[in-house]
């Protein structure tokens, strides 16, 4: 009688133990994927924002065709590029979390144009990829972007800037050849932290401005 009271007791015990473990196993998995839930979500919209990039690539490109020229600005969010023959484009998406439509500049009177977005994933490879480590555009303000063929983005990389006294001065310069910058620091604010020595320090800062076409 003992041995069996003892042994519904051990029975008992491992049951309740199991439970606690299968608990404790849930809570962390619970856990671990509502952290991660960001993380997957702006990876997802990542996805969306490169392939909306290149829809609407296709439809400049399309546009170029037809007029000659690429447009002056892209239609409001979900409306398509529309021709004199009445003719539209499919529409043109926008951002999906802001719902505001991509950065468009138009350059060289219509012959030429870049296009922007900000991915979430500051790691994504296809920002290194297009040389947007150290950001891109005219404030340095995006990570990602495509253009029209024959035109690059406009890339923003650290530099040792002219001056800056013994310790130098790291800056974001648009066009460090302009400069005659020696040495260039994507996405390194600090410049390794070289400035200080004269030999790396650019020649002029007209590379600083913002480049026009």
């Amino acid at each position: 009688m003992l041995a069996q009271v003892a042994k519904k007791r051990i029975n008992r015990g491992i049951s309740l133990l199991e439970t606690l473990i299968a608990i404790s196993l849930l809570a962390i998995l619970t856990t671990y994927f509502w952290i991660d839930v960001p993380s997957l979500r702006g990876r997802v919209y990542d996805a969306v924002r490169k392939s909306d990039l290149e829809k609407i690539k296709v439809a400049l490109e399309d546009y170029y065709a037809r007029v000659d020229s690429y447009p002056s600005a892209l239609p409001s969010c979900g409306q398509p590029f529309s021709y004199s023959n009445s003719e539209t484009t499919s529409p043109i998406p926008c951002d999906p979390v802001t719902k505001l439509p991509y950065p468009y500049q138009v350059l060289s009177t219509g012959q030429s144009y870049r296009l922007y977005t900000t991915l979430f994933n500051k790691q994504d490879y296809s920002i290194t990829k297009v040389g947007c480590q150290g950001g891109c555009g005219s404030q340095c303000q995006y990570n990602y972007g495509v253009s029209s063929p024959g035109t690059t983005l406009e890339k923003c990389s650290y530099v040792c800037a002219p001056g800056g006294g013994k310790s130098g001065s790291c800056e974001q310069y648009h066009d460090p050849d302009r400069s005659q910058c020696p040495k260039l620091y994507l996405a390194d604010p600090t410049c390794a932290s070289e400035c200080s020595k004269p030999q790396n320090r650019c020649k002029n800062a007209s590379g600083k401005q913002h480049l026009q076409e």
